[in-house]
């Protein structure tokens, strides 16, 4: 019985490491793409087409946590390239998280039509707790000069 304590010090040991590697993981729930120009989650369309003028918006759904996290999203266009959300800080209240990116500020130019992806990252891990995929289709929703 005495030998039996310090056997499972390791067992231990490396089950809390292992737990705190994937902890951030363990804090997405889920997350779906939506458009809309909302600032809260009720306000968008849960969507996986966009068109080439809306706004790109990825709602994250969290598991309860017990300390503030930092959560922010990279969206990926058909072409490699790479836009990044501002960081939001989710409290322990917080069960929702909307990020997104705004057509207009960046720049009224269309975006890129094809398969896009967005991946969520929790704190500074470097590797994505989520990635959704969607498309943005050609068209745009402003009707052409004439």
């Amino acid at each position: 019985m005495k030998r039996t304590f310090p056997r499972l010090v390791p067992v231990v040991v490396i089950a809390l490491v292992l737990l705190a590697a994937c902890g951030t993981d363990a804090a997405v729930k889920s997350v779906y793409t939506a458009s809309g120009d909302g600032t809260r989650p009720a306000d968008l369309a849960k969507t996986s087409t966009f068109k080439a003028d809306d706004d790109l918006n990825v709602v994250v759904n969290l598991n309860s946590h017990n300390r503030p996290l930092e959560i922010h999203a990279i969206f990926s266009s058909p072409a490699g390239d790479t836009f990044a959300t501002d960081p939001i800080e989710a409290d322990e209240t917080v069960g929702q998280v909307l990020l997104g990116l705004d057509w207009e500020s960046q720049g009224s130019v269309l975006w890129l039509a094809g398969q896009w992806s967005v991946q969520v990252f929790v704190d500074e891990n470097a590797k994505p707790a989520k990635t959704a995929t969607f498309t943005v289709g050609a068209t745009s929703s402003v009707p052409a000069a004439g």
